[in-house]
């Protein structure tokens, strides 16, 4: 196995196994045990593709693996929300499940933003406009809810996107964002929520004080498990709770007293050992804080905005994907090991994945960019695919690829 955050984080990776069963995997931090991956394919003309599926809909929602299952939503051009189940060896949809309808949001995104998760009996699936429901491998719904309801529209700018992040029977989820109109407290927009995954039932809600003002208020993020505590961040501050109660432990402060109107939160935190790694608001500085809240270092260059980073083996690998620079960097003191311009026509949204000695990048028009990991790198190979708005991470479970772009979920496997 490769290294394993430490504390907490190594319960959860034990649960998961080799399956992709959270947005960020197995170790949730963008990595995996895969091996022997493809480093060119081709849709076209069938180059180590085993097969192309098309979807009902379309959608950024990273999918999950679970045994012979793949897991993902879609949002319809009717506006109607579906999950829906793959089979994963042949490549077609064993059932499609309406879950609720929605309107689709700013510059490409829509309500099938948020990625499901699994504990390999159940699937838990999360829709931007507040839609959440446990359902079985075959598709019979345990149950389902509205979190509207309960704490209002929610109203992110460019729409909800954040995950749900399940640990021990318990799905995390943060409510972070500008509330529309005349929405108060316990509908402030600013509260993190545990939910009991049986049942569905909110266990407690934990409202975050902040001084942040306006769109600073939004958080795109999935929370982490770091070595002491459940970790957030948006609303100027990063916070770690306690798991059994949400009471906050300690907070770090982004904006030091100088708020901005327009400090939303998009790239998720990380852990990095016992560390936890998070960009700043609008990306112009990431931060290592230490078990407690303090500072271990921090590193101002090419940070990501909206890519949240991946970690393997004490390194970083960090996607600045407005400017397109990809930047290695040693986590236990802050410092540059390389970086790479990449050559990319346009930016990305979708996070990297770091598998079998390699580090696989998606741009906004499904172009996959594939560098060599580790302390030295090189551009192995660049693979044109199509598919605008393609803001879904690329996965790896044993020697396979799950490429989604917006409306097709493309299996890349060597041949």
């Amino acid at each position: 196995m490769k290294q394993i955050v430490l504390g907490l984080l190594m319960v959860v990776t034990a649960a998961f196994g080799g399956d992709w069963m959270q947005w960020r995997g197995p170790e949730l931090n963008g990595t995996c045990d895969a091996n022997n991956l493809p480093v060119s394919w081709s849709v076209e003309s069938g180059e180590n593709v085993a097969w192309s599926c098309d979807l009902p809909g379309t959608g950024s929602s990273t999918p999950i693996v679970v045994g012979d299952h793949i897991f993902l939503t879609t949002h319809s051009d009717d506006d109607q929300l579906y999950a829906i189940s793959i089979d994963r060896k042949a490549g077609e949809i064993g059932w499609k499940k309406k879950m609720g309808s929605g309107k689709k949001a700013m510059r490409g995104n829509t309500m099938a933003s948020p990625s499901a998760v699994s504990d390999g009996k159940t699937i838990w699936f999360f829709f931007g406009q507040g839609t959440l429901a446990a359902m079985s491998l075959e598709g019979k719904e345990l149950w389902k809810r509205e979190l509207r309801e309960d704490h209002g529209e929610l109203s992110s700018k460019f729409g909800f996107s954040s995950s749900p992040l399940l640990h021990e029977g318990k799905l995390y989820i943060p409510l972070l964002y500008l509330p529309k109109g005349e929405q108060k407290a316990p509908n402030s927009g600013n509260c993190l929520m545990a939910i009991d995954a049986s049942n569905g039932k909110t266990l407690w809600t934990i409202e975050r004080k902040t001084e942040a003002i306006q769109e600073s208020l939004d958080s795109y993020i999935t929370p982490i498990i770091g070595k002491n505590g459940l970790f957030v961040t948006g609303a100027d501050v990063a916070t770690c709770h306690d798991l059994e109660t949400g009471k906050e432990k300690w907070r770090y402060d982004f904006a030091k007293g100088d708020h901005k109107t327009n400090w939303r939160i998009i790239s998720s935190p990380v852990a990095a050992g016992d560390l936890v790694v998070s960009a700043y608001p609008r990306g112009r500085t990431l931060v290592a804080l230490k078990p407690g809240g303090s500072k271990r270092w921090d590193y101002e260059g090419r940070i990501p905005d909206v890519c949240t980073p991946a970690y393997e083996s004490g390194l970083l690998y960090v996607l600045d994907g407005v400017k397109r620079y990809l930047t290695c960097i040693n986590a236990q003191n802050g410092s540059e090991v390389w970086q790479e311009k990449i050559p990319s026509d346009k930016g990305f949204f979708a996070s990297p994945l770091v598998a079998d000695g390699k580090v696989y990048m998606i741009n906004h028009n499904a172009e996959v960019f594939v560098y060599a990991a580790g302390k030295n790198t090189k551009l192995i190979n660049r693979i044109p695919m199509s598919g605008e708005h393609s803001f879904a991470s690329i996965i790896a479970v044993d020697d396979t690829l799950y490429i989604r772009t917006p409306d097709t979920l493309v299996c890349a496997r060597t041949k």
